[in-house]
C-alpha cells in the first residue's frame, strides 16, 4: 500500500509517519534554513527542543537520548547516587509488566547493578501497602539492603495502556517521600493520558524527580526520548550519554520534528477520545461491542464474532479494506484508537471493520 492509499490503524499508538512522510515533514520545517544543528546532542535545534519539553513538563531541565533503554539506566544511575559500602546500589521497585521489567534486556542488574524488585497490583500498578511491604523486606534483610528508587509506568504499553491509577499514584508517592525514595515516572506515553484525561502534564510529572517521555511513540521522531528533572540530577549528563555510546554526531532531526508536533497534543489527543467513542458507538449499532477499561486510555478490547477471518486471513481483510488490525490475543482485537481515527467518518469506519469481521 503507498501514496494516498494509507491506511487507518487500529494497532498503533499514532498515526505514524512513512519515510517519505518523515522527509517531506522534515523539509518543510527547515525550508527557511533557520534550525541550527546540534554538536553531539548538544546545543542548536536540540538545547531549544529540550527547553519546550522541560517548559510543558514543568522541569527545570530536559536532555535528549536516543533511546529509551539508555535514558532510563543513567537516570536511575543519577538519581540514586553511587554505590553505597554494606548496601551496593539498592532495590529498584517496578511493576512486574513494566518496560523496566521486561523490555530493557535486564539492562538495570547486568549493566547498572541494580536488584529489581518486580511489584504485582491489579490491573497496571501496585499500591502503598505492596511498597510499605518492600520496604520492610529490605530491612529486615540479614544481610543489608535498601530500596534505592521507586518507579511508576502509567499508562503500562504491556497492559494495553492501562493506567497506574491517580488514587494508587498518590498513596505510592506519599509513602516513598515520607520514606525519603527518589521518585521515577516511565512516562512513555505521558502527554497521551494526560490529553485522554484532560490533565496538564505537568500536574502528573510534578511530583516525580526524574520522567521519562518517548518521542517516537506520537510525536513524529524516528527515534529518541527526553528525561526531564531537577537540574542537578542532568548537570553533564552528556558525559554519561557519550560513555554509553549514545552521543549520535547531530540529533536535530528528532528534535525538529517532535518539537513541532507537541504543541498539537493538548488538542490532538481529546479529539481523538471523542471520535473514537464516535466510531465504538457506530460498531456496537452493527453487533462489534468494545470493551473498554476502568482504568484505560486508547486501547478497547473487541471480541472477535465467529464469522471474523483468523491469523493471516484477517489481516489480509484489513489490509483489504484499508485498516491496520492489531494481532488477535485471547479471542479479541485488542483496538488502539490514535490520529488516523481523525481522517475518516465514524460511520465509514465501523462499516468498514463490521466488513472486515463479517458481521
Amino acid at each position: 500500500m503507498s501514496g494516498g492509499d494509507k491506511p487507518i490503524s487500529l494497532a498503533d499508538d499514532a498515526d505514524l509517519l512513512r519515510p517519505a512522510e518523515t522527509a517531506r515533514r522534515l523539509a518543510e520545517l527547515t525550508a527557511d534554513d533557520s534550525v541550527a544543528a546540534d554538536y553531539y546532542g548538544n546545543g542548536g535545534a536540540v538545547a531549544e527542543f529540550e527547553a519546550q519539553v522541560a517548559a510543558m513538563l514543568g522541569k527545570e531541565r530536559a536532555v535528549l537520548f536516543p533511546t529509551g533503554t539508555m535514558a532510563n539506566l543513567i537516570g536511575l544511575e543519577r538519581l540514586t547516587g553511587p554505590a553505597v559500602p554494606g548496601t551496593g546500589r539498592g532495590r529498584i521497585v517496578a511493576h512486574r509488566d513494566s518496560h523496566f521489567c521486561n523490555d530493557m534486556g535486564d539492562a538495570l542488574s547486568q549493566l547498572g547493578g541494580f536488584p529489581v524488585v518486580p511489584m504485582a497490583g491489579a490491573g497496571a500498578g501496585y499500591d502503598a501497602d505492596a511498597l510499605a511491604e518492600e520496604i520492610a523486606r529490605a530491612h529486615s534483610a540479614r544481610v543489608a539492603a535498601r530500596i534505592a528508587a521507586v518507579t511508576l509506568e502509567t499508562p503500562s504499553r504491556r497492559l494495553n495502556n492501562r493506567s497506574f491509577g491517580p488514587e494508587r499514584m498518590a498513596g505510592v508517592v506519599a509513602l516513598a517521600r515520607a520514606e525519603g525514595l527518589p521518585l521515577f515516572l516511565d512516562g512513555a506515553r505521558l502527554l497521551m493520558e494526560a490529553g485522554w484525561h484532560g490533565a496538564d502534564p505537568a500536574a502528573v510529572a510534578a511530583p516525580f524527580d526524574l520522567v521519562y517521555l518517548s518521542l517516537y511513540k506520537f510525536l513524529d521522531a524516528p527515534f529518541g526520548c527526553v528525561l526531564a528533572g531537577r537540574a542537578d540530577l542532568l548537570e553533564e549528563i552528556h558525559h554519561d550519554r557519550r560513555r554509553h555510546g549514545g552521543s549520535l554526531w547531530e540529533m536535530w532531526p528528532a528534535a525538529v520534528l517532535a518539537g513541532a508536533a507537541l504543541p498539537r497534543m493538548t488538542r490532538e489527543w481529546p479529539a481523538v477520545r471523542a471520535a473514537g467513542e464516535a466510531a465504538c458507538t457506530a460498531m456496537a449499532a452493527r453487533g462489534l461491542v468494545c470493551e473498554a477499561y476502568a482504568d484505560g486510555t486508547n486501547v478497547v478490547r473487541l471480541p472477535l464474532p465467529a464469522t471474523a477471518p483468523r491469523g493471516d486471513a484477517l489481516t489480509a481483510a484489513g489490509r483489504a479494506a484499508g485498516l491496520k488490525l492489531p494481532p488477535a490475543a485471547g479471542g479479541a482485537l485488542p483496538v488502539k484508537m490514535n490520529a488516523s481515527w481523525l481522517r475518516i467518518d465514524p460511520e465509514a469506519l465501523a462499516e468498514r471493520l463490521a466488513h472486515t469481521l463479517c458481521v
